[in-house]
């Protein structure tokens, strides 16, 4: 059984440390937030470490870390932490839930990956990627690094999504199409043909925005 410092203390950690403790073949022993985000000491029992200085109480080699963050920026707060805790000698868990439908292909590392997922053969997913519940993946799908994937996600085979994308609650996308780097596919959108890097599609019935996806605001 792993030790993990588990990143943040909102509502994603909280449910992420909810599965990790059920689940039970990790030993959460801390929390960890940027210093300025550190208001108390404690979290569920639980010591609050400020990020900056986790080496002096939680060095690397003696724990392992997870970082469930939202898609915020584009999934870029979530990448910094990473890549970060990489470059300061951590290893990253990553954690796929006993009733989603994997055949043990590829998956990254810091990686969540929820209940009722259905990841059929031949399905890449590399690092830092968060699949939340109910997804359909279909065979030959590769998902780049960093990308997040809201609830009931239908992605047919041979699909490629590129790093730091956001698909949206009951998005589609059809077979053979590639997706950009940082695309946006919004809430109950069908997107059937390939997209440019950072391209937006808002939602039903709508062709790509004008916008690129760095410069929305709520995303």
């Amino acid at each position: 059984m792993a030790d993990v410092v588990l990143f943040g203390v909102g509502q994603f950690a909280e449910v992420a440390r909810f599965y990790l403790e059920w689940e039970g073949s990790h030993n959460i022993v801390a929390h960890t937030v940027n210093r300025e985000y550190l208001t108390t000491g404690e979290k569920g029992n639980l010591p609050i470490v400020a990020w900056e200085d986790l080496e002096q109480e939680y060095p690397p080699g003696q724990v392992s870390l997870f970082c469930p963050l939202s898609y915020r920026g584009m999934n870029s707060h979530r990448q910094e932490i990473f890549e970060e805790g990489l470059r300061r000698g951590y290893d990253f868990i990553s954690f796929i839930h006993p009733k989603a439908e994997y055949y043990g292909t590829p998956v990254g590392r810091n990686c969540m990956i929820l209940e009722s997922n259905v990841i059929q053969p031949h399905v890449e997913i590399g690092d830092n990627c968060i699949l939340w519940s109910g997804n359909h993946i279909g065979h030959h799908t590769r998902i780049e690094s960093h990308c997040f994937l809201a609830s009931h996600v239908v992605v047919s085979g041979s699909v490629t999504i590129g790093e730091r994308s956001f698909l949206g609650v009951n998005a589609t996308i059809r077979d053979n199409v590639e997706l950009g780097k940082a695309v946006v596919v919004g809430a109950g959108a069908l997107v059937t043909k390939s997209l440019e890097d950072f391209t937006v599609v808002p939602g039903p019935k709508s062709a790509a925005s004008k916008l690129k996806s760095h410069q929305l605001k709520g995303i």
